[in-house]
């Protein structure tokens, strides 16, 4: 396989490279290359050149993660997978799989004595998106999700496998370490879920005009730091069978 920095090609990435041991075993693997201390592993998947990179964990990896894949490849479509922890009364169930319909960065703003503000507050955004100013709220690809969408209920019409969710996924430096933390976040953004990478990385996809999907196996509610009733495992075998699925049958619409 050749990839340079003239082809285009899938950049998948995850946090760590515990949550890709499924994805990777499928993958025919070509190379692997570093930069600084990143791996970014190239190879095919039923003719598509696929970008691997494990970021590490947080929002700052994510965002070096994948400014560095962009200063090496050109890359058609970036998607993030991995594991979340599902908020309280979002009508989800562990091991379930959900898509990002928008990423919220949860913690940027103004934090008073008394409540919590959003970026606009200060009045500086982020980026821009079509000439609108972004500041908290991180759009991803509409055409993707309408893509991945359209295959998995396609996929779950023929499958017995987890339930599908679409909706806001919210980014943190420190997750929830208790329910009440959680519902807090939850009710405060209207979300899924949350996580610790995938707003940087929506962001840092915005800012290079490449779209951005994002993955998430549900593998614990959030606030709940007992890892005994976590299903970890689970999740992120979900969430990388349905990584593959969508690179199976991408082209097929």
């Amino acid at each position: 396989m050749s990839v340079d920095k003239k082809s285009e090609c899938f950049a998948l990435m995850a946090a760590l490279p515990s949550e890709g041991n499924l994805l990777l075993s499928h993958l025919r693997v070509a190379q692997t290359n570093t930069y600084g201390d990143l791996e970014i592993i190239r190879g095919t998947f039923h003719d598509k050149e696929v970008l691997v990179v494990f970021s590490g964990l947080g929002k700052i990896n994510a965002a070096a993660g994948a400014a560095a894949v962009f200063a090496q490849f050109s890359v058609s479509s970036f998607w993030m997978w991995g594991s979340a922890g599902a908020y309280p009364h979002s009508g989800l169930r562990l091991n379930d799989v959900a898509l990002a319909s928008e990423e919220i960065l949860g913690d940027e703003g103004v934090l008073t004595s008394s409540s919590w503000k959003p970026l606009d507050a200060i009045g500086i955004p982020l980026a821009k998106n079509k000439d609108h100013p972004v500041f908290n709220r991180i759009p991803v690809d509409k055409f993707q999700l309408k893509r991945a969408r359209l295959l998995l209920n396609d996929w779950q019409a023929t499958s017995s496998g987890p339930r599908l969710h679409v909706g806001p996924f919210v980014t943190v430096s420190g997750v929830s370490g208790s329910p009440a933390r959680a519902r807090l976040l939850g009710d405060r953004f209207g979300a899924l879920c949350e996580n610790m990478e995938g707003g940087a990385a929506a962001l840092v996809c915005l800012r290079y005009q490449v779209p951005f999907l994002e993955i998430r196996g549900l593998s614990n509610w959030a606030g709940d730091r007992n890892k005994k009733r976590w299903h970890l495992a689970e999740a992120l075998e979900n969430c990388q069978r349905i990584v593959l699925y969508l690179l199976e049958s991408w082209h097929q619409l």
